[in-house]
């Protein structure tokens, strides 16, 4: 009977270990962003953007630098968990003019704004950061991966 168990006991265990590696791998660390479908023909090369090294570096908190909704009632943007989608789910191809007077960036303003404002400040404060120049982002070799097998491309 002790042996059946031990079987059992071993086997879910492998399962267990066989999913988490799985689960492990099926997670993109590097996206490619491209968003054809908001800008129908890039101008430039796509960005390859390294979500987990930014987590890491930036840790949790820094999820609503890119991760937030437009709260009416306080008229500013927030994080609210469980709320995470991408960009392109809520910035155009245009910027938008808002009830309110203010104005939502479009998709490409909207990274420009974020991520090169944050890179620059990480710089002059003389921080360690990731590129924030239009060539060092918008690398040439990059075309290659849009559209190869394996490839994430953000928003499609």
């Amino acid at each position: 009977m002790f042996k059946n168990w031990f079987g059992w006991i071993a086997g879910i265990c492998m399962l267990s270990v066989a999913l988490m590696v799985g689960y492990g791998f099926a997670q993109d660390d590097e996206m490619v962003i491209a968003h054809k479908e908001v800008f129908k023909r890039l101008e430039r090369a796509p960005v390859v953007f390294n979500h987990e090294k930014h987590v890491e570096v930036l840790g949790d908190e820094a999820c609503a630098q890119c991760h937030h909704v437009y709260n009416e009632e306080e008229g500013k943007l927030v994080y609210e968990e469980g709320e995470e989608t991408g960009c392109a789910d809520c910035h155009g191809l245009k910027d938008e003019k808002m009830n309110d007077g203010s104005t939502k960036p479009s998709l490409m303003n909207a990274y420009h704004i974020s991520c090169v404002k944050c890179h620059r400040k990480l710089a002059k404060a003389g921080k360690k950061t990731g590129s924030y120049t239009c060539g060092e982002c918008h690398v040439k070799v990059n075309w290659k991966l849009i559209n190869t097998e394996g490839a994430h491309t953000e928003g499609e």
